[in-house]
């Protein structure tokens, strides 16, 4: 009986020190995201964030939207461009946000002198792609959205990654190439 209690206070403060870092990464609010927006343009950043496929494809996007972690909704949208490689031509488009797959928090910018309603985090919205040359054709997938504001973990990269099901996915963000906010309402 006398192990089982030792054993119990030796876990006890990584318990708590585990239940407190959990805590920090919920942030039960709304927020409006911007990736490579006017905001961000209006900030001195590049037009979009890019990432890229295993055959070289680089993709391009520009969003802007609000999402909400206590109904779990998400809305907005933007314009994608894809840039095939192999065929020397770039694909066009629009995407719509259809949901909030998850967000994990950074917590506020603080700590980089920005404003506390300014956040960083890991982002993941369902959207709905649609190229200009296949206005029929609606691709789903999914946008990964990363501000590495606030306090992000180890390994942590500003950027994005778009996963188009069964079709392409731009897994690797190119670095440097725009960056993202979540503004705390």
């Amino acid at each position: 009986m006398m192990r089982k209690f030792l054993a119990f206070l030796v876990a006890l403060p990584l318990l708590v020190f585990t239940a407190v870092q959990a805590g920090a990464a919920t942030e039960k609010s709304a927020f409006d995201y911007h990736v490579g927006d006017a905001l961000i343009q209006s900030l001195g950043f590049p037009v979009g964030d890019k990432a890229m496929a295993e055959n070289g494809d680089v993709v391009t996007i520009v969003a802007t939207g609000t999402f909400d972690t206590v109904s779990g909704t998400a809305t907005g949208g933007g314009t994608f461009s894809h840039h095939e490689v192999a065929a020397g031509r770039t694909i066009t488009g629009t995407f719509v946000t259809t949901g909030l797959i998850s967000f994990q928090s950074y917590g506020n910018a603080t700590p980089q002198g920005l404003p506390p309603s300014f956040f960083g985090g890991k982002l993941m919205l369902s959207i709905v792609a649609t190229p200009d040359v296949a206005p029929n054709l609606h691709l789903p997938a999914t946008l990964t959205v990363e501000c590495v504001l606030g306090n992000p973990p180890a390994g942590a990269v500003e950027g994005i990654r778009v996963n188009v099901y069964d079709v392409i996915n731009f897994n690797k963000t190119v670095p440097e190439s725009g960056n993202n906010v979540f503004i705390q309402h």
